[in-house]
């Protein structure tokens, strides 16, 4: 039973690809907000992923703490979860059909800009069931059709690989020196530890379990 506070409430979920661009997020906030002012719902939180573009549930970390928290709570803490489209809430028939028995335990629905599915009745989940199978079988030929790209490409000589990010030698050496690791290095660099390891390896240094050195210096 949801409070007289939840009755007329909704929980907006955005999320962007790592394609899309930062106005992304801006043009689907203004979408959900003028579909709850248009319907009379009061958004009573906001989650965003932002550059993410995960299969899986858990590599949404936003989405994730969603849907702890509605778990969690004792009542339903909103009417509905509402987003742009289908695919944002759900990215494979898994992990929409999880996620859409926590809402139906809490007696909530799913809603798009141009749908609402009522998951308590059987018409709905078949209606939700065929839309989320679509959305998958689509994704699956999507990425079947940029792996032949790419076969297609390798096999005409083209590099398809993408370009290595610059990193200036000078600087990873002058976090280094400082005593900062490759990790911390990484992050004030806005790249990955792996990246900077990397790097390190191809400018002739190993790691011998304290710290950087040239190899050809080992005696």
């Amino acid at each position: 039973m949801k409070s007289k506070d939840t009755e007329n409430s909704a929980i907006l979920y955005i999320r962007t690809s790592t394609t899309d661009q930062k106005n992304s997020i801006e043009l689907q906030e203004k979408q959900l907000i003028e579909y709850c002012t248009l319907n009379k719902l009061k958004i009573v939180s906001k989650f965003i992923d932002f550059g993410i573009s995960g299969k899986n549930a858990f590599e949404r970390p936003e989405f994730t703490k969603m849907m702890n928290c509605i778990l969690d709570s004792s009542e339903a803490p909103a009417k509905v979860v509402l987003c742009t489209k289908l695919d944002r809430f759900a990215r494979s028939m898994l992990d929409l059909c999880i996620n859409i028995e926590i809402l139906t335990k809490k007696c909530m629905k799913l809603c798009t800009l141009t749908q609402t599915f009522e998951t308590c009745t059987p018409i709905g989940k078949l209606t939700l069931n065929m839309l989320g199978s679509f959305a998958e079988f689509e994704r699956d030929l999507i990425n079947e059709r940029t792996r032949e790209g790419y076969q297609a490409a390798k096999a005409k000589g083209i590099i398809c690989n993408r370009p290595k990010k610059d990193i200036p030698k000078k600087k990873v050496f002058e976090y280094l020196d400082k005593g900062l690791s490759a990790t911390a290095t990484a992050k004030l660099m806005g790249t990955t530890a792996g990246t900077i390891k990397n790097r390190l390896n191809e400018w002739g240094y190993y790691y011998d379990g304290f710290e950087w050195k040239l190899k050809e210096c080992e005696e």
